[in-house]
C-alpha cells in the first residue's frame, strides 16, 4: 500500500510539474511544457512507436537515461515525464542497485525492452514501460536482443577470479528469466541478420579465443589466438570463418572482420563480405603501408568508405579510401582526414543527396609545430584544418565557397586562399555539419571564413546551405545548436556557448528569425531534437541547470494555420512548392552520379507547413557519361592535373589475363565508374576498361609474343606476295593491322588487366572463405572502429556503450562506439 501510494503521488506530482503553457507570438501560439528537472544531464534518448490503445500512427513513447543511471518516460512526445524509479527500485534498496547503464529496445516487437543495470539486476518490460519484471543474473557486460524473436537475449558477463577473469556468453530464451552458458572467452558477439542468406534462428557470430590458449598479458595489442567464428546451434558446434579475427563490424550488406597479422602483432588485415556473408575476401589498399586500424565511416550507397590508420603516430589523422561495389578493392579518396583519439573523424555524408560528402583534413601546406613528445601542437586548440566537399563520391574534392556577405549584410573579404571551414564531429564545443534525409539539400553547420578552421568562440558563426553545399550563407553570428522539423520547413536553434532562456526559429530557412523565450531561467542547452523521421513540429529541448538536467517540449503545430498547397504544380505562381536539382560547378547539366534528380520542395519564402504525411516528389533521368562519373581505379591516384596515374612502387603481381580467361578480359585505363553512378554512353569509352581477347593457348609471355610476331610477319609477306602475283597493289594498312594486333597482344600480356568489367587489378587477394550458411548482424548506421588497442575499451571485450547524445546536432552523425561494443542504436 505504501509503494502504491508513493507511485500515485509521484505520477500526480509529475503531471503537476509538467503542465503545459501557451506562449503568444506573432502569427500564432507556441505550446510549451513546463521544465521537467531530472537528477543529472541527459545521456541517451530513445523514441518508440506507441502501441497503446487509441494511439495515433505518429504517437511516440520516449525514454531518457540520465548520467546517474535514472530512467524517465513520456507517452506524449515529451510533454509529460514520469520517473521509472518507483517501478524498478525495491524498498530500502541502495540507489546504485537500481541504476541503469543501457536501454535496449527490441526490433522484433516494439513492446519489448530491457533496462540493463549496473549491478546484478536488469529490468524487462513487455508493454513499453508500463510495468517491469526484474531478473538477477550477475553484472552483465553487454546484451543483444534477437532480431526476430523478442524473447531471446544474448548477454556476456565476467567469470573467474581477477586477474584471470574472462567473458562468457549466455543465452536466454524466456526474456531473462533463465540463462544458459554457450561459450567462454568471447570478445564480441552478434545475432545473425534477419534477412541474411542461410540464416538460422540460432545463428550467432563471435570473436572467441581458441581453447587451451592463454590470454595476452597486455590488452593493448591484438591476439593471434582469437578467431572470428559462427555457430548455428547455440555453440553446440562452431566454425572458424576468419583466423585471428579480433573484431568485426556490421554494415549490411557488408560485413567486415579485422584479423591480426600473427607475425606482426600491431598490424591487421581487413576481410570483407559484400553478399551478406556467403563469401569473404581480403581487402586491398593501394599503398605498401601497414594497417593498424579501420573505421567504416559510410556504406550507404553501394560502396564503402573506410578510414585507415597506418601508424601509431597518426593519432590525429587517417586516410579515407573508397571501395568498389564489392567492398574489396580500395582507392585513396582523401588524405589526412582529421580524427580524434577515439577514432571519430570529420567525414560526413550529406543526407538526402547521393554522392555529397564534407570532410576536414590537416593542412599539409601549413607548418604545424611539434611538441617535445612528437605530437602536433594545436593551433587555437586544433590542428591546422581545412574543409572540402565532394559531389561525386570522393572523385574530386574542392574547398567550400565562402559567402559574399555575412548575416548582417556586410561584405566578406576573402582572398584566393580563403574559403569556408566547418566544424565536424571531433569538435566538442561547436555544432557539427548536420543534414537530414527528410530535409533534402539543407545543411546547417558552424565554422568560419579564412585560411583554416578556428576554435575561438568570437570567430565561429552559423552557416546554412540549401543546395547540398554548393553555396553557403552566414545566417547567425556565433555558434548555435540546431534541428529541422516539418521536413525542413521549420528550423529551431539555440545558443550552445552560454546559458540561455530562448530559442530562435525560422519558417523561411533563415531569411527571418523569431526569438522565443521558453523559460524564466537560463539553461545550458545541449540539444534540440525531434522524432526520428523529422516530420514533426514538436521538439524536445534538453540541457543543464546547475547539477540538474532539464527537459522541455516545444510544440509549433499551432503556430501556423495554413497548410502548403500546390505540390502537384511546383514552380507555378499559385504553388508553395518548387523544383530543385542538385548540381556541382563542374557540370552545367546538373548531373550528379550520372543522373539528374529533381526534387519537389517548399519554396523558401512560403509561410506554410508541409504536414506529417507530406510525400516528397522526385524524378530521375540518366545523364551521358563524362570524366566526373569516373574515379581512380585501384592502384591509381590523382596527379596535379587531376588525372589518374599509377601509384609508385605498386606491385605488378596479378596483372595479365586471368587463369580461367574465357573469351575476353579487360585492361584498366586507370579509371573506374564511381559505384552507384548511373550514367550511360557519352564519353564512357574513354575511361572504361578496354576489352581484350583471351590468349588462346598457354606458354610464357615471351614465347607467345614471339609466335604472334612470327605469324603476323608471315601473314604480311603472304598477303603481299599473293597480291603482287595478281597484279594488285598492297595496302600498307593491312600490314599495320597485323602489327597492331601484335602490339595489343603484347600490351595485354604486360599491362594491368582484370577479368571484371570494372577494370583494375586481378589476382590480388586470392584467399577466399566460403560459408553458404554465413549471415549478418543487424543494420548499424554507426561508424565502427576495427582497430586501436584493447585498452581503449572496457577491459578489452564487451561492455556498455559509452553515453552519447542522440538526435539533433549534438548527436549528428555516427555515435562513437568501440568496435567491441557494436552498438545497434541509430
Amino acid at each position: 500500500e505504501i509503494r502504491m501510494a508513493r507511485r500515485l503521488l509521484s505520477a500526480v506530482l509529475g503531471a503537476v510539474v509538467a503542465v503545459s503553457c501557451v506562449a503568444k507570438v506573432a502569427g500564432g501560439e507556441i505550446s510549451t511544457s513546463r521544465p521537467f528537472l531530472i537528477d543529472s544531464q541527459v545521456v541517451d534518448m530513445q523514441w518508440i512507436n506507441s502501441t497503446r490503445k487509441n494511439a495515433r500512427p505518429h504517437d511516440k513513447v520516449v525514454f531518457v537515461r540520465s548520467a546517474k543511471g535514472s530512467i524517465y518516460r513520456s507517452t506524449d512526445d515529451g510533454l509529460y515525464w514520469v520517473s521509472q524509479k518507483d517501478k524498478i527500485a525495491e524498498e530500502d534498496e541502495e540507489p546504485f542497485q537500481s541504476r541503469i547503464q543501457q536501454m535496449q529496445f527490441s526490433k522484433a516487437n516494439a513492446d519489448y525492452a530491457v533496462m540493463q543495470g549496473f549491478s546484478d539486476v536488469s529490468w524487462y518490460t513487455k508493454d513499453q514501460g508500463e510495468s517491469y519484471h526484474r531478473h538477477s543474473f550477475g553484472a552483465l557486460v553487454e546484451m543483444k536482443l534477437h532480431p526476430t524473436n523478442p524473447e531471446w537475449v544474448l548477454a556476456s558477463k565476467y567469470e573467474g577470479e581477477f586477474p584471470s577473469r574472462y567473458l562468457s556468453l549466455f543465452v536466454s530464451v524466456d526474456f531473462g528469466k533463465s540463462w544458459k552458458k554457450l561459450v567462454s572467452n568471447v570478445f564480441q558477439f552478434e545475432w545473425a541478420d534477419a534477412s541474411a542468406k542461410g540464416r538460422h534462428e540460432k545463428t550467432i557470430y563471435a570473436c572467441v579465443r581458441k581453447a587451451d590458449t592463454k590470454p595476452k598479458k597486455s590488452f593493448a595489442s591484438w591476439d593471434p589466438n582469437i578467431d572470428f567464428v559462427v555457430s548455428h546451434d547455440f555453440f553446440g558446434s562452431s566454425k572458424v570463418i576468419v583466423e585471428h579475427g579480433n573484431r568485426f563490424a556490421v554494415h549490411p550488406p557488408y560485413w567486415f572482420v579485422a584479423a591480426m597479422n600473427p607475425e606482426e602483432e600491431l598490424e591487421v588485415k581487413m576481410w570483407v563480405s559484400s553478399d551478406r556473408g556467403a563469401t569473404y575476401h581480403t581487402s586491398h589498399f593501394p599503398y605498401q603501408l601497414s594497417e593498424r586500424s579501420y573505421r567504416v565511416v559510410d556504406s550507404k550507397e553501394g560502396s564503402v568508405f573506410v578510414q585507415v590508420t597506418h601508424s601509431q603516430r597518426d593519432m590525429m589523422f587517417a586516410n579515407v579510401y573508397l571501395s568498389g561495389e564489392d567492398g574489396r578493392m580500395y582507392s585513396l579518396t582523401l588524405r589526412h582526414v582529421v580524427k580524434d583519439f577515439k577514432g571519430m573523424s570529420d567525414f560526413e555524408r550529406v543526407n538526402g543527396v547521393d554522392g555529397v560528402y564534407i570532410a576536414n583534413t590537416a593542412d599539409t601546406d601549413a607548418k604545424p609545430q611539434f611538441t617535445l613528445a612528437g605530437g602536433l601542437q594545436a593551433v587555437d586548440g586544433m590542428v591546422p584544418t581545412k574543409t572540402a566537399i565532394t559531389f561525386d563520391k570522393g572523385g574530386m574534392w574542392s574547398p567550400l565557397k565562402a559567402p559574399e556577405k555575412d548575416s548582417r549584410g556586410h561584405s566578406v573579404h576573402c582572398d584566393s586562399k580563403c574559403s569556408l571551414h566547418l566544424n565536424g564531429k571531433t569538435s566538442r564545443r561547436y555544432g557539427p555539419v548536420y543534414s537530414s534525409p527528410t530535409s533534402t539539400g539543407l545543411i546547417m553547420a558552424t565554422g568560419n571564413v579564412g585560411h583554416h578552421l578556428h576554435a575561438r568562440a568570437d570567430e565561429v558563426n552559423t552557416y546554412f546551405s540549401r543546395d547540398a553545399g554548393r553555396t553557403w550563407e552566414e545566417i547567425l553570428k556565433g555558434s548555435y545548436i540546431y534541428e529541422y522539423g516539418d521536413h525542413g520547413a521549420l528550423m529551431v536553434l539555440a545558443d550552445n556557448t552560454k546559458a540561455t532562456r530562448e530559442v530562435i526559429y525560422s519558417w523561411n530557412e533563415g531569411l527571418n528569425w523569431t526569438h522565443f523565450e521558453f523559460w524564466d531561467h537560463q539553461i545550458e542547452v545541449e540539444n534540440i531534437i525531434t522524432e526520428p523521421t523529422g516530420a514533426s513540429q514538436i521538439f524536445i529541448i534538453y540541457g543543464r541547470r546547475h547539477d540538474k538536467g532539464v527537459l522541455m517540449q516545444l510544440n509549433f503545430e499551432t503556430l501556423h494555420e495554413r497548410r502548403c498547397l500546390g505540390v502537384e504544380s511546383p514552380g507555378s505562381d499559385v504553388s508553395d512548392y518548387e523544383e530543385w536539382t542538385p548540381s556541382d560547378e563542374l557540370r552545367s547539366g546538373k548531373c550528379l552520379l550520372g543522373r539528374k534528380v529533381t526534387y519537389t520542395r517548399r519554396k523558401r519564402a512560403a509561410r506554410c507547413f508541409n504536414g506529417r504525411d507530406y510525400d516528397r516528389k522526385e524524378s530521375e533521368y540518366a545523364c551521358a557519361c563524362a570524366r566526373t562519373d569516373f574515379e581512380c581505379d585501384f592502384g591509381y591516384q590523382l596527379n596535379s592535373q587531376k588525372e589518374c596515374e599509377r601509384v609508385p612502387d605498386m606491385p605488378l603481381a596479378g596483372f595479365g589475363a586471368p587463369d580461367d580467361c574465357s573469351g575476353y578480359f579487360t585492361i584498366t585505363r586507370g579509371y573506374r565508374k564511381v559505384p552507384g553512378d548511373r550514367c550511360v554512353g557519352g564519353e564512357a569509352s574513354e575511361w572504361e576498361p578496354s576489352r581484350r581477347s583471351c590468349p588462346g593457348f598457354g606458354g610464357t609471355s615471351a614465347v607467345l609474343l614471339f609466335v604472334l610476331s612470327s605469324l603476323a610477319a608471315v601473314l604480311a609477306v603472304f598477303t603481299y606476295s599473293k597480291r603482287k602475283e595478281q597484279g594488285m597493289s598492297m595496302p600498307w594498312q593491312s600490314v599495320g593491322d597485323a602489327l597492331d594486333f601484335v602490339k595489343e597482344g603484347g600490351r595485354s600480356l604486360f599491362s594491368g588487366a582484370s577479368s571484371s568489367s570494372r577494370g583494375g587489378y586481378r589476382g590480388l587477394g586470392t584467399e577466399m572463405l566460403e560459408d553458404d550458411d554465413f549471415g549478418l548482424g543487424e543494420d548499424d548506421d554507426d561508424a565502427q572502429v576495427l582497430g586501436g588497442s584493447l585498452a581503449d575499451y572496457a577491459l578489452g571485450g564487451g561492455g556498455a556503450a559509452a553515453p552519447a547524445s542522440v538526435g539533433g546536432t549534438a548527436g549528428a552523425g555516427p555515435i562513437d562506439v568501440a568496435i567491441d561494443l557494436i552498438s545497434l542504436d541509430e
